[in-house]
C-alpha cells in the first residue's frame, strides 16, 4: 500500500505536457528579448523618406509638413558602430539653415584626401596618392536616374577634405548631395546600412510597415530623410 502511494504521489509530480509548453514558451521569450536587447546596441532601424536613394531604395513620399510620416518608404536596418568603405551606403546627421537636426542616407563615395568629379553622369575618383583618375563602374547607378544632359551630373575635380566623405544619391537626378552641401564630416556618421539589410528589406519593410501603418503602434527608433 504505502509503495502504490509513494508511486501514485510520484506520477502526480511529474511535469505535465501543458507545463513544459509554458516553460518552453518562456524560455523562447526570454532567449527573443536577450536577442533584441543585443542586435538593438548595434543596429537602429530606419525609414526612408524622398527619391534620392532611388532605385536602390525607395523611399516614401515627403509632403508639405516634412515630419509627417507617409507610406511607401523602405526600412533598413544601420550598424552603429560599424566605419563606412567606399560605396557603402550611410545615415549621416546634418543640419538645415534653421540650426534643426536631421538624418540623410546617401552612398560614400569618396574620402579625406581624395579626388572626384563627374562628366554627364560619369564617375571619377583619384584616390589618395594615385596619380591618375579611375572610372568608377556604378552597378547601382541606373540610367533613368542619372541623366548625363543634366548639368547636375556634371561636377569639377573636388579634393575631399581630412576627416570628411563626399557622399552622393544614388538618385543623381534628385539629391541634395555633397555637390550642393560639400563634405560630410566623420564624425556626424550616425551608421552603416549593411548589405544584409538592403538584400532583405523586402521584408523588413512588410514586416515594420504592418506595425507602423496597419497597427499604427509607432515602433521606429527614428526616421530618415533620402533627399
Amino acid at each position: 500500500m504505502l509503495k502504490k502511494a509513494g508511486t501514485g504521489l510520484y506520477e502526480r509530480q511529474k511535469p505535465s505536457l501543458l507545463n513544459w509548453i509554458l516553460n518552453t514558451i518562456i524560455v523562447i521569450i526570454c532567449l527573443v528579448f536577450i536577442v533584441e536587447i543585443v542586435f538593438n546596441l548595434y543596429f537602429t532601424n530606419i525609414y526612408v523618406k524622398g527619391r534620392s536613394m532611388m532605385p536602390t531604395l525607395t523611399g516614401a513620399p515627403v509632403g508639405a509638413n516634412k515630419s509627417e510620416i507617409l507610406p511607401g518608404g523602405d526600412y533598413v536596418f544601420v550598424d552603429t558602430h560599424r566605419a563606412p568603405d567606399y560605396f557603402d551606403i550611410v545615415v549621416v546627421q546634418t543640419v538645415d539653415e534653421l540650426g534643426i537636426h536631421y538624418d540623410i542616407i546617401k552612398r560614400v563615395i569618396a574620402f579625406g584626401g581624395d579626388t572626384v568629379k563627374l562628366d554627364k553622369g560619369k564617375l571619377y575618383i583619384k584616390y589618395a596618392g594615385d596619380d591618375a583618375f579611375t572610372e568608377i563602374n556604378e552597378a547601382y547607378i541606373s540610367e533613368a536616374y542619372n541623366d548625363a544632359n543634366d548639368l547636375k551630373n556634371t561636377y569639377e575635380e573636388h579634393v575631399i577634405e581630412e576627416g570628411c566623405m563626399f557622399l552622393l544619391g544614388d538618385n543623381r537626378n534628385d539629391s541634395a548631395d555633397s555637390r550642393e552641401r560639400g563634405d560630410f564630416p566623420l564624425e556626424d556618421l550616425v551608421g552603416v546600412v549593411p548589405d544584409w539589410s538592403i538584400k532583405n528589406k523586402g521584408w523588413i519593410t512588410a514586416l515594420y510597415t504592418f506595425f507602423e501603418f496597419t497597427l499604427g503602434l509607432n515602433k521606429l527608433n527614428y526616421k530618415t530623410y533620402g533627399d
